[in-house]
């Protein structure tokens, strides 16, 4: 699998697998494609989970507190975890009721389903570890972007979608993509010296295609909703910092450059 990793080809399918099209009940006007997508991920199925929402933040937390408290195994359970959070939220997210029906966005299903693959492979051929002796100190700036993720600090009030704490316990960041996978990449990064480079690599190239694509849509097509923007900036910039780190030579100390 990692011959395919680090392909051209294989890079550019991937972002072309993200412009599949929707399946509706109803057929819909192409050039809407944008608000149709924008309308499943406001209101999509996972949501609608309860206190799920509240564990699944839970969870998250303690998976990446794991390190502290555990050696080489907790790379196993932190990858191992955002395997299996994907094959949820990369179904149940890209689902929903709109005015076209049933909306499924198959193609954001088919890119994390192909990264939760690659983390299985991880786990199961126990490339990557972590441990706390290995934290790399120079990449501790980038926790105050994983906790932005993590807290993911709106409300929607008016139709306008604005800055507010109000919500940080109960919100849907541990059951959305984007905001569970700048957490799990600033993990990997902190923690990068054993951590395999082809593991790293496809999750921040992923992270980077969902995070320049969210860039366009909050500070672009739809500008008033612009604190939802901020709220993806952890995404990017983690996922280009994880790009860096996953093209620095194998066998080279992390932690020296």
């Amino acid at each position: 699998m990692e011959k395919f990793i680090y392909k051209k080809w294989f890079k550019i399918l991937l972002v072309l697998v993200m412009f599949c099209p929707l399946i509706t009940e109803q057929k819909y006007n192409h050039q809407y494609t944008t608000n149709v997508i924008g309308s499943v991920l406001e209101h999509p199925y996972i949501n609608n989970i309860g206190v799920g929402l509240i564990v699944t933040k839970i969870i998250l937390l303690v998976v990446c507190l794991l390190p502290l408290f555990m050696k080489e195994k907790s790379g196993k359970y932190i990858l191992g975890y955002y395997g299996i959070i994907l094959l949820f939220v990369g179904l149940f997210q890209n689902m929903s009721n709109t005015e076209y029906g049933f909306t499924f966005i198959i193609g954001n299903m088919i890119i994390q389903y192909i990264v939760s693959i690659c983390c299985f492979n991880d786990v199961i051929k126990s490339k990557s570890k972590i441990s706390k002796e290995d934290l790399n100190k120079k990449a501790l700036w980038i926790i105050p972007l994983m906790i932005l993720a993590f807290l993911m600090p709106y409300i929607i009030e008016n139709n306008k979608i604005i800055p507010s704490i109000s919500t940080i316990f109960t919100n849907e960041a541990g059951v959305t993509y984007c905001m569970i996978t700048p957490v799990i990449i600033g993990m990997l990064i902190l923690f990068s010296k054993n951590i395999d480079k082809a593991t790293i690599n496809i999750i921040s190239f992923v992270g980077l295609s969902f995070g320049i694509f969210n860039m366009m849509t909050w500070f672009g097509f739809n500008i008033k909703d612009w604190w939802m923007g901020i709220l993806h900036l952890p995404l990017l910039i983690i996922s280009i910092y994880g790009l860096k780190i996953s093209k620095i030579k194998k066998g080279r100390d992390i932690n020296e450059g």
